[in-house]
């Protein structure tokens, strides 16, 4: 391996560490109602620098047949993207939008290549989930965090408004964020994380090898309860109940070293459910306020899906420009009232219309079917599991087409796959 190979590998693994945090450059932020959104942020994260100067150091990539098929199919998805700029009203959203997606593309393309060892980026991004996990444990037990501009972390405290809580009885209770904008985003990053660490068990050979898989283990499932995020939980779920009834179909049993890492997250889910039930029944609660409002606001945007989608049904409204192209066709509100539709697949489809759906959706059978139809069991079910849950978490929410940590953990998601189906 040349130098310049070395230095990208550095590069790529430093950006999955880093993964988690937020820090970034904002340029400009546009208004809404004279007011800045959230969704109006113009900026590049520290993260998508280092996966470009990786992807540039790299050279050569190294694919296989199947997956520059799937890489290609990639392609038709962003090409769709950057035509339909042409037809949207906010060009600057757009645009950025689509530098985000291009991050995430290469991104893909490096996990792609041959010479990323699958591994090692598995252990990079878990590793790099530890020290969030622990803060978003921190954020739970005192109600507050404090700000950092370098690491990218804004100030949350339970008993500000905009925050997200748990409201019962008790009183107010703050959901772990971690590092993250969101704790439903800190949610999927746990998910994904937790899945990865079960395909590493697989490889365990020595008891020390156990022990380090054993600490994640415990503070990611810990840090996953806490979030209080219900579409990273049905996500966990769905996942677990895919891989286990994989198994019984298919007549195998887990490595025996793998079953005591299996155990002990699930007894670690179960106890942290159990010491925090009140407040974990509150988010299944719809008599409770917080809760109320949460249900309402979801509900009332698929009605808002179809006013932005018809208004231009064939390119959509722009890449990034769904809350824009909302407050022009039903002006007068709040701008914390204009949010993205909380569905990746209808918000992909209402910002690039048919033609986006059609070759998202091209993608999408590209990489699963081979997963779905590998001969090696093994393959098979953790891919087939893993890819439930990011479709489980797209289902709930939007932030894995809206936002750049989103559009990361997809990339990672979908990299990982398409290698599995490489795997002999």
């Amino acid at each position: 391996m040349t130098r310049r190979n070395t230095f990208s590998q550095y590069a790529l693994y430093l950006a999955i560490f880093l993964l988690p945090w937020q820090t970034r450059i904002i340029f400009d932020t546009l208004l809404i109602g004279g007011e800045p959104s959230e969704y109006g942020v113009l900026a590049i994260y520290a993260t998508e620098v280092l996966i470009a100067i990786a992807y540039v150091l790299r050279g050569k990539l190294d694919y296989s047949d199947r997956a520059r098929k799937i890489l290609q199919a990639l392609y038709v998805v962003l090409a769709v993207g950057f035509f339909s700029i042409s037809f949207t009203s906010v060009t600057t959203i757009a645009w950025f939008h689509m530098i985000h997606l291009l991050s995430a593309t290469l991104f893909f393309s490096l996990i792609l290549d041959a010479h990323t060892n699958l591994k090692r980026l598995v252990l990079a991004f878990v590793g790099g989930l530890l020290v969030p996990a622990v803060l978003g444990v921190y954020q739970v037990l005192v109600g507050s965090s404090g700000a950092s501009t370098v690491l990218g972390l804004a100030a949350k405290d339970a008993s500000v408004a905009g925050v997200s809580v748990i409201e019962n009885g008790a009183g107010r209770m703050m959901r772990a964020y971690g590092s993250f904008p969101h704790p439903n985003i800190f949610g999927g990053f746990l998910v994904v994380g937790l899945l990865l660490l079960a395909w590493l068990s697989r490889f365990i050979q020595s008891r020390s090898h156990t022990i380090a898989l054993a600490i994640p283990t415990v503070i990611l499932s810990i840090a996953l309860v806490l979030t209080f995020s219900r579409g990273a939980w049905l996500a966990m779920v769905f996942a677990g109940v895919a891989l286990v009834a994989q198994m019984l179909l298919a007549r195998k049993t887990p490595p025996s070293r793998a079953i005591p890492l299996a155990t002990l997250g699930l007894l670690t889910l179960l106890i942290t459910l159990g010491v925090f039930h009140s407040a974990v029944l509150a988010r299944f609660n719809p008599d409770l306020r917080v809760e109320a409002i949460s249900i309402e606001e979801r509900t009332s945007q698929y009605g808002e899906f179809n006013k932005v989608f018809f208004s231009s049904t064939l390119l959509g409204v722009g890449p990034g420009v769904y809350t824009f192209a909302l407050s022009q066709i039903d002006s007068g509100r709040d701008v914390w009232a204009y949010q993205p539709v909380h569905n990746a697949g209808l918000l992909l489809t209402a910002e690039l219309g048919l033609a986006g759906l059609l070759v998202a959706l091209r993608f999408l059978y590209l990489l699963f079917k081979p997963i779905v139809t590998h001969k090696k069991i093994a393959t098979r079910i953790f891919g087939v599991s893993i890819g439930l849950s990011i479709l489980t978490i797209g289902f709930f929410d939007h932030y894995l087409w809206s936002l750049w940590p989103g559009l990361v953990l997809m990339a990672l998601v979908f990299g990982v796959v398409a290698r599995w189906n490489d795997a002999s």
